[in-house]
């Protein structure tokens, strides 16, 4: 546990430092940031234009049909370099699949990462070269943030800690799905491999903020349906509340650590808050939940990567705003928030090297919210159509 303590350490040192997330998301505006937004032929990854593009033959061609409807997007995902392409009906039946690369082409890219492609509706075929795995994903909306789907180089990114930093100065919920009553959540979520002598397993975890019908609470999950623990308290003095209660602006973190010891996997999930309403909080960390996996003497870490998961997803890691909980969604009727994600490099907390605009791995998503940069993993949100785009 001493690994962890100097983590929770090194945070609650820099929590102090911040006083208020307002100070910090000021000094983040002013730092540089890089931003794609997609158009027809477009994708959210950023491609190294100095490579060549692969004109080698392919023995065996991968192809998986896909239908896009009005105003759905293509999501795909690609560990390693492969050349993949998307082919209407019409430019599948003139290429033949053929052992030569297609000629016409509705969209194309050689180069690993994450895309999102906005093609007319119709029919199409995705063809890719070889054994990769290649993740498709149709959809329509997605959860809106600050997400990470690998390291550098587009390798892996493995940690002991995420961290996800948030202040919400104003959030208004229209409507909402997924729970009876009107809500939204703010998600940190990632992935937890455990290798033991046996074999490896991976976990997707969850350290979330819910809000609903004008009260908080925070939550921790396991694999989608298997509950943690919560926070979840009301509580008034006269008639006031005093604990609970959703009142903006608010700000605070949301931080998942892991440790391993002889007894097994310990996954600790927990919050703080710097401000609610018109109150400052001291930067204490309250636990939601101590986990423990009884695996004893394994090795566990949090990972960042392109490689499907558990879920068929990249797994990615993620501070995103969603609906209130069972894949449901959320439309706000004014937002105004900045959000930043975080991982423990060994000695420090530092922002993802990439990141882009939009989670891929929980079912709950978030409609007519805006995305921008306003420094490293760190991004501005408030209400627009959803912007699917890399940040850096």
């Amino acid at each position: 546990m001493r690994r962890l303590g100097l983590i929770i350490s090194v945070l609650v040192l820099i929590l102090a430092a911040l006083v208020g997330l307002d100070v910090f998301m000021h000094t983040l505006r002013q730092l540089p940031s890089i931003s794609q937004t997609i158009n027809a032929t477009s994708t959210t990854t950023m491609i190294n234009t100095t490579s060549p593009k692969l004109e080698v033959t392919c023995r065996v061609w991968n192809l998986v049909n896909v239908t896009l409807s009005n105003g759905s997007y293509l999501f795909i995902s690609a560990p390693r370099e492969t050349p993949v392409y998307l082919l209407s009906k019409a430019q599948f039946k003139e290429w033949g699949v053929s052992s030569m690369p297609p000629v016409n082409y509705t969209w194309f890219d050689d180069s690993p990462g994450v895309f999102v492609v906005a093609p007319p509706q119709g029919d199409y075929e995705v063809a890719f070269c070889g054994s990769i795995n290649v993740t498709l994903r149709v959809f329509k909306y997605m959860a809106m943030g600050v997400a990470a789907y690998y390291g550098p180089n587009y390798g892996n990114l493995t940690t002991d800690a995420v961290m996800g930093i948030f202040n919400i100065t104003n959030a208004n919920v229209e409507w909402s799905t997924g729970t009876q009553t009107l809500g939204f959540s703010l998600q940190l979520n990632a992935y937890l491999v455990v290798k033991y002598s046996g074999g490896v397993v991976v976990h997707w975890v969850q350290d979330a903020l819910l809000v609903s019908s004008g009260q908080y609470w925070f939550q921790a999950e396991m694999d989608v349906t298997n509950y943690i623990g919560s926070s979840q308290s009301l509580m008034y003095e006269n008639g006031v509340c005093i604990s609970g209660c959703f009142k903006t602006p608010m700000s605070g973190m949301l931080i998942i650590t892991v440790n391993t010891t002889k007894y097994g996997v310990v996954v600790n999930y927990g919050y703080a808050l710097f401000r609610l309403g018109n109150i400052r909080l001291n930067p204490v960390v309250h636990w939601v939940a101590h986990q423990v996996i009884p695996i004893p003497n394994a090795t566990a870490y949090l990972i960042t990567s392109l490689n499907p998961g558990p879920y068929y997803m990249p797994m990615d890691t993620e501070l995103v705003v969603g609906g209130p909980g069972n894949s449901g969604g959320v439309m706000f009727r004014s937002l105004s928030a900045q959000l930043a994600l975080y991982y423990w490099n060994g000695t420090s907390w530092a922002p993802y090297p990439v990141a882009y605009t939009f989670g891929a791995s929980t079912g709950e998503y978030a409609v007519n919210v805006s995305v921008e940069p306003i420094g490293p993993a760190s991004v501005e949100l408030s209400t627009g159509p959803n912007n699917y785009q890399v940040l850096s």
